[in-house]
C-alpha cells in the first residue's frame, strides 16, 4: 500500500472538518482521493467529504429559509436578486465538486445536489413572493387568518353609538 503523493488522511480530515464548519480553505497540498489511502480508510474519508458536503448544504438552506421568512422578496425582482446572492455562496460547494480531488462519481452527485438545491431555492422563493401577493401581514411573521371586521348594527330606533339623533340632542 502506498501513500498518496501529497496530503494524507490528516490532511483532508482537517480540510472536511474546516469546511463542515462553513469556512473555504484552500485545497492546496491536498491529494486526490482515488486509491493510496487503502479502501477501508479511503472508504471513510469519502464518508466524510459527502457528509461535509452535506451540511454545508444544509446550513446553506437553513440559511436561505431564515432569509425568506425575515425578509420575504416582495416581488419577482426581489426573489431573483435574493437567489443570486444565495447561488453565489454555493460557489465553494461547487467548486468542490468540480476538482480534480474528488473521484468523478462522487463531484457528478455532488453537481447533481447542487442543481436540486437551486431549483428548489427558486421554486421557495418564487412561492414566497406570490404568498405575499396574498396575504397582508407583518413581515417575517407567520399569516394570519383574516377575519372580517363586525358589523355595525343600528341600535333600537336607527340610532348607532356615537351618533347624534335627529333634533339636535343626545338621549341618556
Amino acid at each position: 500500500m502506498s501513500a498518496p503523493a501529497r496530503g494524507g488522511y490528516a490532511a483532508w480530515v482537517s480540510w472536511l472538518e474546516a469546511f463542515r464548519r462553513g469556512e473555504d480553505p484552500s485545497t492546496e497540498g491536498l491529494g486526490p482521493v482515488r486509491g493510496g489511502f487503502g479502501s477501508y480508510v479511503e472508504a471513510r474519508l469519502l464518508e466524510r467529504l459527502s457528509t461535509a458536503f452535506a451540511e454545508r448544504v444544509r446550513q446553506w438552506q437553513a440559511s436561505l429559509g431564515d432569509r425568506i421568512v425575515a425578509q420575504p422578496p416582495d416581488g419577482p425582482v426581489a426573489a431573483s436578486a435574493m437567489l443570486r446572492d444565495a447561488v453565489a455562496r454555493l460557489e465553494p460547494l461547487a467548486k468542490l465538486a468540480a476538482s480534480p480531488l474528488v473521484p468523478p462519481a462522487l463531484g457528478a452527485s455532488m453537481r447533481d445536489m447542487l442543481t436540486v438545491v437551486r431549483e428548489g431555492a427558486r421554486t421557495a422563493l418564487e412561492e414566497a413572493w406570490r404568498r405575499g401577493l396574498e396575504d397582508e401581514h407583518v413581515a417575517g411573521m407567520p399569516a394570519q387568518r383574516r377575519v372580517d371586521p363586525p358589523a355595525r348594527r343600528p341600535l333600537v330606533g336607527g340610532v348607532r353609538p356615537g351618533r347624534v339623533p335627529e333634533g339636535g340632542a343626545r338621549r341618556n
